[in-house]
């Protein structure tokens, strides 16, 4: 998904933070940064020197989900790759397992006492985060990551990712960010950031899938991010149906998706489910694929095209016990959503009212159109 980016080819400041940290491999590290300012780029380089000065070292990467933990191994080359060990923070507690060297990706995600005890089973430890991506309410705040590693911090300004318009969206709709404050490095590509409106459900399930697919490309395919697994598969009941295919079948006991892409597969559909240990990433690096996720397992992904739909007023995108004791934990989530984009981004809604958390969006992101239906096949002509 052209999210590696090679040795020379890194920022200043990733390179700065990159020899900073080789110098001081002896004691906790924290790289901080905005999203897509390229924290996860600059771990994986790290693991990489690492590798190679420390010979006789065991190394382990360490993530909070299944759906990152296959993006970095796709990016790790050869030798490298066979000696790190890459596994999910609750796969590293339970198996407790020591490693002279642990690279720790989302940490804010991380409970102050699993943190504890990650610590506990490395020799050198170093991790990455950024406390505005936190979604979940048991993850440690800055304080309590600061207290249970007593890490050094180096801090990631400049943002390669997100367009400038892109981070006004996530401003607004995470407004105490500090995400503005970043030094904006990439150079804008023609983009299409819209809030669109539809008439109903089934038209905008319509108009989403079709969208999405006719914009997906081989090593770019398109994503399109629910807050629950319920408005999944509200989402594929409407797709199957506008195609005349059964039902497809229901999530499994434990989170098992495979009856679910193996439906879609098998009807010759390019859509996959992508998390939680089921789907295939590397599908997408071949063919143009359509990619169903949820706002949690798309955490530090990237593409190109992303596609949010079921935004209209009173959506869940997290129960109400959850904001109970966590007032901000819908906006973030929603906030991890948008920056998952790296051009365009399609925000939609069916009825007469878009989401609270969409207020305040720039005036250019809100399409000024009546309800819009879903594309005909032979309607060939592009909608922006």
């Amino acid at each position: 998904m052209g999210w590696y980016v090679p040795f020379d080819k890194l920022g200043q400041k990733q390179l700065e933070v990159l020899n900073g940290i080789t110098g001081q491999l002896d004691r906790p590290h924290w790289v901080q940064g905005f999203a897509g300012t390229g924290k996860t780029l600059v771990v994986t380089h790290l693991m990489e020197r690492v590798a190679k000065l420390k010979p006789n070292s065991s190394i382990c990467f360490v993530t909070f989900t299944h759906a990152l933990k296959d993006l970095v191994s796709g990016g790790l080359q050869g030798a490298v790759a066979r000696r790190v060990e890459i596994k999910t923070h609750t796969q590293y507690l339970g198996e407790r397992q020591t490693y002279d060297y642990v690279f720790l990706d989302e940490v804010q995600d991380i409970s102050p006492s699993d943190l504890v005890k990650i610590k506990g089973l490395a020799g050198n430890l170093y991790v990455a985060g950024d406390g505005d991506q936190r979604i979940y309410d048991k993850g440690a705040s800055e304080q309590e990551i600061t207290a249970a590693i007593s890490p050094r911090t180096w801090k990631l300004l400049e943002i390669f990712r997100l367009t400038k318009l892109l981070q006004q969206v996530a401003q607004a709709i995470l407004p105490r960010t500090k995400l503005i404050e970043g030094l904006h490095s990439s150079k804008d590509a023609e983009v299409t950031i819209r809030l669109m409106q539809h008439a109903d459900s089934s038209s905008e399930a319509q108009w989403v899938w079709k969208e999405a697919k006719r914009r997906a490309r081989p090593a770019d395919p398109s994503v399109i991010l629910f807050p629950t697994h319920k408005s999944i598969a509200a989402f594929a009941g409407e797709i199957a149906e506008s195609l005349g295919l059964d039902k497809p079948p229901a999530r499994g006991a434990k989170g098992d998706y495979g009856p679910f892409n193996e439906f879609w597969e098998e009807e010759g559909v390019s859509l996959m489910y992508f998390g939680n240990s089921h789907g295939e990433l590397s599908k997408g690096e071949t063919e143009p694929m359509v990619y169903l996720m949820t706002f949690h397992s798309s955490k530090g992904l990237d593409f190109r095209n992303v596609f949010i739909p079921g935004m209209q007023d009173g959506a869940t995108i997290v129960n109400q016990m959850a904001l109970e004791d966590d007032p901000e934990l819908d906006r973030r989530l929603l906030f991890v959503a948008v920056t998952r984009s790296r051009e365009n981004l399609f925000i939609s809604y069916s009825g007469r009212k878009a989401h609270p958390l969409l207020k305040g969006l720039p005036s250019s992101v809100v399409a000024n159109l009546a309800p819009v239906k879903a594309k005909r096949d032979d309607d060939e002509e592009e909608f922006f």
